[in-house]
């Protein structure tokens, strides 16, 4: 993790992929426009607790993209030279200080969202909020809110923006697998 940090610090460099999910060999600096339909590939984690709930983070009013809004558990731009579940980790590090194996992730779908490839992901972790690391330049804070609450909240704006089938898909798949 140390080395992926050390590469976040400096100018962050981006596959390029194309619609089907396939890097295409090219890469970009972060902020860099894509061409077409070049696409950049993100990488969001789920964290779920037994409730049903999703551990959310609240950006920081100053972020310029969705500033002071409710969003999943951690996410970003995957890296060049890793991969979606790579990335996800590496988020959800930097972001909350929570270290999760790779088997704690399960990939669930990609979801096109304008230039970008969204992965989800799930995990189940119960952790209490108030004990994590938090990255206090992008997360103002985290708490655990219910599926019925993130869709309220993305519907009057205090939440980024997602598709609801998504953010529903995401609650369902939970509940399913913890019904097993």
């Amino acid at each position: 993790m140390d080395e992926i940090r050390e590469q976040n610090s400096a100018e962050e460099i981006l596959d390029i992929y194309d619609p089907q999910h396939r890097r295409t060999g090219r890469s970009i600096l972060r902020g860099e426009p894509v061409e077409g339909d070049e696409r950049l590939l993100v990488a969001h984690v789920c964290v779920i607790n037994g409730k049903n709930e999703m551990l959310c983070q609240r950006r920081q009013p100053a972020k310029k993209h969705y500033g002071g809004c409710w969003d999943l558990s951690a996410g970003g731009f995957v890296l060049t030279g890793e991969d979606a579940t790579q990335a996800a980790r590496r988020e959800l590090e930097e972001e909350l200080g929570l270290a999760l194996e790779p088997k704690a992730l399960r990939f669930l779908f990609t979801e096109p969202f304008s230039y970008v490839l969204d992965d989800y992901f799930l995990a189940r972790a119960e952790v209490d909020p108030a004990t994590l690391a938090l990255e206090t330049e992008e997360v103002a804070e985290a708490r655990w809110i219910s599926a019925e609450e993130v869709e309220a909240m993305i519907k009057d704006g205090r939440f980024v923006d997602y598709p609801l089938e998504g953010i529903r898909r995401v609650f369902r798949t939970a509940e399913e697998e913890s019904a097993l």
